[in-house]
């Protein structure tokens, strides 16, 4: 059974969430970006964005020196991308304050737990061979024990769409290139949670690089803080605002609600997203995702767009319901991987982290 015509009221039961809107996965002076933590704060907060997370290349450099807090409306968190610049396995890690060995990706995986930390797999699938001086870093320690993973790379999808041909049209209009998330990301997302919870997450993988131009003798900035910030964010959904006076609730708030996948990414290139929700209610009760529920007794999934696109309800990596408006109703008791995309202008919008329904013969 199912109904497309669900309403706002029909949500207003739901539990209520605070959004509070970010971005992961920068890079500063520190490793290879080309800003200060301060000017990048300034941008975020040009873009009205709330808080930001660097993850320069293998150190705390930033943390060491004590440049997280608060910049202008903008909490600002130290990460780190963890990994050999060089070779693949790069791991985003988050909540950690000391840095564990990084030879062995496996092993660096199970040490960011260790330390108190989580993260994710960065550009998992990165493919490209047209720049030499842009080699590609995916992933392939898929038996790590990884928390998440990075289901849409900004710098990825543009690089690996760059030829030598269209290069000058891409420095210009940069955020054309951003269409979707890798298919073979989502799909590979999809299985990993049919066997444990696994957060996806987007990624701006900001650098503002200067790239050399005629023969080296000028440089042009590809993909400047300001205009990468404009796309890809991050939405927390909280329980209670973000706390604007004390970085360690809004450090914790923040993180935690990363961890547990109470969030999603949308290109805001295509509209603001604000307001986009995705619930599942059994037995009277409302979940968020990345909930895990049991089959048998319904499920009532409703989703709720800020305006008309084009929804999709995805269970277990297929196509399972599409409706073109700003609401979808849905009511299984199916066991299956449930999450949401959302296309606006033919071009990906939302993507929301799943619901797991685990067949309730098999629990216990």
């Amino acid at each position: 059974m199912s109904d497309n015509n669900v309403t706002s009221k029909a949500l207003s039961s739901a539990p209520r969430v605070h959004e509070s809107v970010g971005v992961l996965h920068m890079h500063t002076l520190y490793s290879d970006g080309t800003g200060t933590v301060g000017q990048i704060a300034n941008y975020a907060e040009e873009r009205g964005l709330q808080w930001l997370i660097i993850t320069d290349h293998c150190h705390l450099e930033a943390y060491e020196r004590g440049e997280y807090g608060r910049y202008g409306n903008v909490w600002v968190l130290i990460g780190t991308e963890l990994g050999d610049e060089d070779l693949p396995n790069h791991y985003l890690a988050y909540g950690i304050t000391e840095l564990p060995e990084q030879l062995d990706p496996v092993q660096m995986v199970k040490d960011v737990t260790k330390l108190g930390g989580f993260g994710a797999i960065a550009h998992p699938h990165e493919k490209r061979d047209e720049f030499e001086e842009m080699p590609p870093y995916p992933w392939t320690a898929w038996e790590a024990p990884f928390d998440g993973i990075e289901i849409w790379n900004q710098l990825s999808q543009w690089v690996e769409g760059l030829t030598h041909t269209n290069k000058y049209r891409r420095f210009l209009h940069p955020l054309k290139s951003l269409t979707g998330p890798d298919k073979a990301t989502l799909r590979i997302w999809d299985e990993l949670n049919l066997r444990r919870p696994v957060v996806g997450y987007v990624g701006v993988d900001a650098h503002a690089l200067d790239y050399p131009v005629l023969r080296g003798m000028f440089k042009l900035r590809v993909f400047a803080y300001k205009v990468q910030f404009r796309s890809l964010q991050t939405h927390l959904l909280l329980p209670e605002p973000l706390n604007q006076s004390d970085f360690q609730i809004a450090n914790e708030q923040i993180l935690t609600a990363l961890r547990n996948g109470h969030h999603y990414g949308a290109n805001h290139r295509v509209g603001d997203a604000r307001g986009f929700r995705f619930i599942a209610t059994q037995g009277g009760i409302h979940y968020h995702p990345i909930a895990t529920l049991t089959s048998g007794e319904t499920i009532h999934f409703r989703v709720k767009v800020p305006m008309c696109a084009r929804i999709h309800l995805i269970r277990n990596g297929q196509l399972l319901m599409r409706v073109r408006g700003r609401s979808l109703r849905y009511e299984s008791s199916q066991p299956g991987i449930y999450r949401v995309e959302v296309f606006r202008k033919a071009t990906g919008w939302i993507f929301s982290n799943p619901f797991r329904v685990v067949d309730s013969a098999k629990c216990g």
